[in-house]
Formats: C-alpha cells, sequence, structure tokens
C-alpha cells in the first residue's frame, strides 16, 4: 500500500501514539517524520513539506483544530492532505473537526486500518510535488503562530460580515429590484469600482438587470455595460426572455470622449446552480487598474454567499408561481357561479319572477354591488397572474395621450363629483406620441386617479400631467405622465411595499378597503411595455403623493 516516495508527518504528544502510529507507518513503507505539538509540525512543514499529515486534536500550544486551519488557510500548504485523529466522540467534537478544514476526522483505534484506506485514497499515484512549499530556513515560533491565528480570525470575522450583509437580502426575495440594489450598493462598499452591474434571474424567463455608478458615467458606457452583461449572460436586448432595467437616473451630459475612452471589465463573477445561470456581477471602471488579492477574495466571498440568495430566490418564485397558478384556477372557477348569482339577481330585482318591495330592491342592490366586487376582485387576480407570468398580450401603436387621460377622467366624473374635486389637465398638446396598448394604459390611468380620489380631502385638486424626457430613470426619450392628490402623503415605510400585491394604503387615519392589487397591475403593466413606475410623497407641505411612470416614445 505505502511506498518510500511518500514522507507522512504525524503530530501527537503522545509518546506511545506516536510511535505506534510511525512503527506501522515505516512498516507500510512510507517515510515518517513525526512532532509532539502543532509548533513544531509547522516547523516541519515549512522546512520539509510532507505528503499527508495524521494529527491528534488534542494538543498542548497549538491544538489540531489551530494546526489545521494555519494550513489550509496558506495557499502554499492547503493542498496537503490533513487527517485528524481524537479519542472526542461528542457530535460537536465531530462538528469542529470536519469544519476545521480537515480532509478527514476519525477517531483513534488501536486498529490502524482505516486510516491505512484513507490514506491510500488521499495519496497521489504520482510522486509528490515538492515545489509548492518553499523552505525558509527560518524556525516559526510562538509569536509567529498567534500572529497567523490573528490573520485568520481577521479573515474569517470579515467573511462572516459579508455574509451576514448578503445573506439579510433573502428578507427581500418578494422585491427584487429592491434586493438588486442593495447589494450593488453592498459591492461599492467592499471593492472600488465605478460602476457595477447585477442580471438576476427573476422567474420564469424574466430577468432583471441593474446598474448602479459610484462616480457621473456618460450615457455611452452605461449602453456599453449593458450590452456586454447581456452578452456575457448569452442574452438579447430584444430576444424572447423579458428583461426589465433598473438604470442610473442621473448621467453625464453627453459629451465628446477622448479616443479611445472605454468602460474597463475588472471583475465577472457567473452565478451558476447545476448549469442553471442565476446571476452575474460584473465590475468596470474608467481606468485600466488591477484589484488586489484582498478585494477579489472579498468578491468571490460576496458571489458565493449571492448564490445562497439566488437559490432563495429561485426557490420562493417557484412557490409563487405555484400560488398564483392555484389562485388564478380557483377564482377562475368561482367565476362562472358569481355571473349566475348576479344574473338571477338581476332577474329578481327586475319583478320578472313577480313583485317585489322596495326593501327587497334595496337588498337586491346590495347583493348586485356584492357580486360586481367579487367580479372586479376575480379579474384583477386572472391578469395579475397573467402579467407575472408573461402571458398577457400587449398590442402597441402609436397614441396620443392627451385623449387617453381624458377619456380615464371622464369615467370617474360621479366619484369627482361627489367630494367636489376639481381636476387639472396638464398636457401639453405637441407632446410625442408613445408606443402603447391603450386598453391597458386606461387601466393604469384608472387606478391611479381612483387611488387620488380615496385619498384627496373634500373640494381638493388632481393634477394630471405629462412631459416629455430625455433621461429619465436611465431610459432614453420617453414620456412621463403623473397623478398628483392633495391627500394626506404616504409614509416611507410604506412606499416601498406599495406596488407588491395585496398591499393596501393606509395613511395616518385614512384607510381604504380595497384588493390590493391595483398598483401591482399598475406596476407590471408599465413593467411590460418597457416603462418604470415609482412613487413621490410627500410633494407640498408635507402632503400629498405624486404617482408617476415613464413610457417609451413611438419611433
Amino acid at each position: 500500500m505505502g511506498s518510500s516516495k511518500f514522507t507522512i508527518l504525524v503530530v501527537d504528544d503522545s509518546p506511545t501514539q506516536l510511535a505506534m502510529v510511525q512503527d506501522t507507518l515505516e512498516k507500510e513503507g512510507f517515510n515518517v517524520e513525526t512532532a509532539q505539538d502543532g509548533v513544531e509540525a509547522i516547523n516541519k512543514v515549512y522546512h520539509s513539506p510532507p505528503s499527508l499529515i495524521l494529527s491528534d486534536v488534542m494538543m498542548p500550544e497549538l491544538n489540531g483544530y489551530h494546526l489545521c486551519r494555519l494550513l489550509k488557510n496558506d495557499p502554499r500548504t492547503a493542498h496537503i492532505p490533513i487527517i485528524l485523529l481524537t479519542n472526542l466522540t461528542e457530535r460537536h467534537d465531530r462538528f469542529w473537526g470536519e469544519n476545521a478544514g480537515a480532509d478527514l476526522y476519525l477517531e483513534k483505534s488501536g486498529d490502524l486500518t482505516p486510516i491505512l484506506e484513507a490514506m491510500d485514497s488521499m495519496l497521489p499515484a504520482r510522486h509528490p510535488r515538492t515545489d509548492d512549499v518553499t523552505a525558509s530556513g527560518q524556525d516559526v515560533n510562538g509569536a509567529d503562530i498567534r500572529s497567523r491565528i490573528t490573520d485568520i480570525l481577521d479573515r474569517l470575522l470579515y467573511e462572516s460580515t459579508i455574509s451576514n450583509e448578503i445573506l439579510k437580502l433573502t428578507g427581500l426575495a418578494h422585491d427584487t429590484d429592491l434586493l438588486a440594489a442593495e447589494f450593488l450598493t453592498f459591492l461599492s462598499v467592499i471593492s472600488p469600482h465605478s460602476t457595477a452591474g447585477l442580471l438576476l434571474k427573476d422567474g420564469r424567463d424574466k430577468f432583471v438587470l441593474c446598474i448602479r455608478t459610484n462616480d457621473p458615467i456618460p450615457e455611452a458606457l452605461i449602453a456599453q455595460a449593458k450590452a456586454q452583461i447581456l452578452r456575457q449572460a448569452g442574452l438579447e436586448e430584444n430576444g424572447p426572455h423579458l428583461i426589465r432595467y433598473l438604470l442610473p437616473e442621473h448621467l453625464e451630459t453627453p459629451r465628446q470622449e477622448e479616443p479611445g475612452h472605454e468602460f474597463h471589465t475588472l471583475r465577472v463573477l457567473p452565478i451558476v446552480d447545476g448549469g442553471e445561470f442565476l446571476a452575474s456581477i460584473t465590475l468596470f471602471d474608467r481606468r485600466k487598474k488591477h484589484l488586489s488579492s484582498g478585494t477579489l477574495h472579498a468578491l468571490n466571498v460576496a458571489a458565493d454567499r449571492f448564490l445562497i440568495v439566488c437559490r432563495y430566490l429561485r426557490k420562493f418564485k417557484e412557490t409563487e408561481d405555484v400560488k398564483a397558478d392555484f389562485v388564478s384556477m380557483l377564482v377562475h372557477d368561482m367565476r362562472s357561479p358569481l355571473t349566475s348569482i348576479r344574473g338571477y339577481n338581476d332577474v329578481l330585482a327586475e319583478g320578472i319572477l313577480g313583485s317585489i318591495t322596495e326593501e327587497q330592491r334595496g337588498a337586491f342592490k346590495n347583493i348586485k354591488n356584492g357580486c360586481d366586487q367579487l367580479l372586479f376582485l376575480i379579474e384583477d387576480i386572472l391578469d395579475l397572474s397573467k402579467l407575472e407570468a408573461g402571458k398577457m398580450q400587449l398590442h402597441p401603436c402609436p397614441l396620443s395621450i392627451l385623449p387617453i387621460v381624458e377619456r380615464a377622467a371622464a369615467g370617474l366624473s360621479m366619484q369627482l363629483k361627489d367630494k367636489n374635486l376639481f381636476v387639472c389637465l396638464d398636457i401639453p398638446r405637441d407632446l410625442p406620441y408613445v408606443m402603447a396598448d391603450g386598453k391597458q394604459l386606461s387601466r393604469v390611468l384608472t387606478n391611479l386617479l381612483t387611488n387620488a380620489v380615496k385619498f384627496s380631502p373634500q373640494a381638493g385638486r388632481i393634477t394630471l400631467s405629462a412631459r416629455h424626457e430625455t433621461n429619465c430613470r436611465g431610459q432614453k426619450d420617453c414620456l412621463v405622465i403623473s397623478v398628483s392628490d392633495e391627500g394626506p402623503g404616504i409614509p416611507l415605510n410604506q412606499q416601498k411595499k406599495l406596488f407588491i400585491r395585496y398591499q393596501q394604503i393606509n395613511t395616518g387615519n385614512i384607510f381604504r378597503k380595497g384588493t390590493g392589487l391595483g398598483l401591482a397591475i399598475c406596476k407590471e403593466i408599465i413593467h411590460l411595455h418597457g416603462g418604470d413606475v415609482w412613487v413621490e410623497s410627500p410633494i407640498k407641505n408635507n402632503k400629498g403623493s405624486r404617482f408617476s411612470f415613464s413610457l417609451p416614445l413611438a419611433p
């Protein structure tokens, strides 16, 4: 089994155990070196690296766990196989042994056959390398050991800090936009770069591409980064996948760049699990430079931990898809009997089956209103399921925004009249056309107007405005439509959840019942158009809210 070409270092503070193991290994043909504690073992490893180390755990000065961690954290000695031997049999002892970096953790026994079999599988069939560790010619003393342990502890603390910060992002699985933004913000803390991009899988054939800048960046370089990130992942901007872009809101004014000026790619970290692409991290800088080994290590740790977040996000999305499919099936089956109930209610209310009293007529009206509310909820749930699954079909065409806004406001004339609300239209007639689905766009405006009516005070003002923007939230050449009210405003902690399913607006002492789906539907419709939607609140005198969305211009 053994061979004289292999040198085994045996470390044990028990002379009896040391002699027994040495004798057995030499009979098997191995060269054997011995050490009675961890410090002596370190010296022998750095003077003459062994092929394999057999070490006891409980030793003075430097125990087996520390010895293993020191050697495994040094790139020059990390390749040397280490087997830890101990009499400790508690479960927590085995846990620490297996997590100290050892290649194997075995219990001591008078029968060394398991050890010999393990060594046979770990030792290579060829001559071991002797140039992995350069002999220093100097002894390693206790101060050196303590210094190295301190370095390891510092690095482990740094790694655990990175891990904790990134694993917190699992709590944002419901909002991938915020998750991506928070992750890139953290990367800017641990790594120097001018721009970072995160391409993140966000469900079935859906992706989010978030780009964050630390310095003012020209628009052309953002486009370059965007194209490179998609190309690296094998995606096309106008391909079959649905890609949502989160680009910097404020870019440098376009200017004549110096010849040859471009982005330099500092690091690309693809995140793949079992052959499935989950994400990719790309760092850019306007200057050509090299990242330090410490920064590279931090980025690798961050990418490794972000894989856990991506796995959690994938499971979360799969669960959401199952729930959405179930709810969609359920409400679809509810629609038919509910429609029948409403139909029979109308027959009874009109007196077709016999005369009714005024009191009965009022009851029938209440039944009809309840049926209508349920039918509206069912339609919202079905539409949102289609939108999130990417099954909602748009029929975009060049549209003028003014007629659509006027029709949406006219459709709410009764609600506006009940609260004596004044609607102000601030929409120039010479605005360029947008590329949109008129029916879905009307739905977005109606939802936003309905919310504005709900939260506006009596005799208040609602403003509908539109403006042409050449650069809005990273979107080039678009139209921004806004609905502003004079309500109590929306607390910042609620703004982050406004566009999530089943979230209802609760501002101060004002609470309105609703499905909690309206804004979520608006968000999905606008994203499907290639635009973005957001809220600003308060907007004046610590009151009021402004909901805005962007749409691409018609070519």
